[in-house]
Order: C-alpha cells, then structure tokens, then sequence
C-alpha cells in the first residue's frame, strides 16, 4: 500500500502525533466484544428459530473481527508509545521480580526498580530487567535486543549479573559480570531457583558494584561499564 500525499500546513511535533495514537481507546473495544459476546449464551436459546443459523455466524463473524481489530490498535498504540518516547530521549525500564512486572520511567524510578530487583522476595529467583523505548509488557511479542538477569543472595548481600545480546539475525551473546578479587566462599547462585547451572564462584560481586552497574544499565540498556564481563562459563555445582 503506497503512504498519503503529503499535506501542506503547520505539522504538530510529532511527540504530539505519537501520543495522540497511543491513546487509542482500548477500553471501548473490550466493552463492544463483551457486549456483543455476552448475548451468545441467550442466543443458544432459540436454537430453533428461522434466524439463529445466521444470528450465530454474523455475531461469530463479528467477534473474531472485533479482536482482530483489537491486536491491531494495540500493536498500534504500543509502536505509537515507542515512537513518542524515541522523539522525546525517553527509555523506559521494564523489571520482573517474583513473576510481576514493574515500569519505571524516571531516574528516581529506576534505582527503586534496580533495588527490586536486588532484594527479590523469593530467594535465588532470578529477576530480569529490560530498558526499552516502551514497557515490555509480555514475553510472547518481539522485545529489547538486551536484557539482563540478575540473581542475588540477600542476606548475604551479593549476587550475579548475565548480560545477553541479541543480533538482529537472532543469535545470542552472553556475560556474567566478573569479579577480579572473588569471595573465598560466596554462596552458591544458581541460574534459577532448581536450575543446576551454577554461576561460576568469580562471577559474585557486592551489592555495591551491582547496584552501580545496574543503575548505568537501565539508564540506556547497554552493557555497563562499571562492571567486569566475562563470557558465560558454568562453575562447579
């Protein structure tokens, strides 16, 4: 499909037009497929009346139509908060502690997400941290090419940072921070609670190294500089 003709005239800043379709009103596309899904149960009723056969597939019709038309403005909307924050030099840093995912947009929001992201409340479960130009609000669509798992022993304050890179062919790159003067007998730190992949024992850092490299991390999403990187190996279980 060819794009419109240019019009001529004053533009708004395109912040401003970005923000106007990520405003799209979701909300009264739900209430519209609840609406039109809620009388199906009443319709099967009258299951032998002239009408129904073509009741039924016109409001199936409409339906499938209706989600369709939903995953498209929320794809929409979700490209049109991207594009506004990319205009606008805004990142936004996306945690999942516990399962639950948490945004952060402001500097001051973000080091409260990184100490989340320290002191989970399930000991030894990884927590993950995105920065992205939007929330990334699900696994299951095309996310930040960088991410980083963060897995950590509270009490004893310390934990491992993995980097991971994605190309754009897909292929992936990993580091575990490093640590030049390792803890004689850090905790064992498994890459997941069960997992027996064991974060080798020169990878653990302070919380104090991880926090300053975590606060680096999720102000722009690269690699931080203020940790030491080595590529993923696996210690001894």
């Amino acid at each position: 499909m060819s794009n419109p003709p240019l019009q001529d005239g004053p533009v708004d800043p395109l912040a401003v037009v970005f923000a106007r379709l990520a405003d799209v009103p979701l909300d009264v596309l739900d209430k519209l497929i609840e609406s039109t899904n809620a009388v199906y149960g009443d319709l099967n009723k009258v299951h032998g009346h002239a009408y129904w056969g073509d009741l039924v597939l016109h409001q199936g019709a409409a339906i499938k139509a209706l989600r369709e038309a939903r995953e498209c403005l929320d794809a929409l909307r979700s490209e049109a908060v991207g594009a506004r924050n990319s205009e606008l030099g805004v990142s936004v840093a996306t945690a999942v502690v516990d399962g639950e995912r948490h945004y952060a947009h402001t500097s001051e929001d973000k080091a409260g997400l990184v100490e989340k992201v320290l002191r989970p409340g399930t000991a030894g479960r990884a927590s993950h941290l995105y920065v992205w130009d939007r929330p990334y609000e699900s696994d299951d669509i095309p996310g930040p090419y960088q991410s980083v798992r963060v897995v950590t022993d509270g009490e004893a304050e310390v934990g491992v940072v993995n980097y991971t890179e994605e190309s754009e062919d897909g292929e992936l790159t990993s580091w575990h921070t490093r640590n030049p003067e390792p803890f004689a007998e850090p905790p064992k730190l498994r890459f997941d609670v069960g997992s027996a992949l064991l974060f080798p024992r020169d990878s653990v850092l302070a919380f104090r190294e991880l926090r300053a490299g975590l606060l680096e991390y999720v102000a722009d999403g690269s690699r931080p500089e203020a940790l030491q990187w080595q590529q993923v190996r696996w210690g001894e279980t």
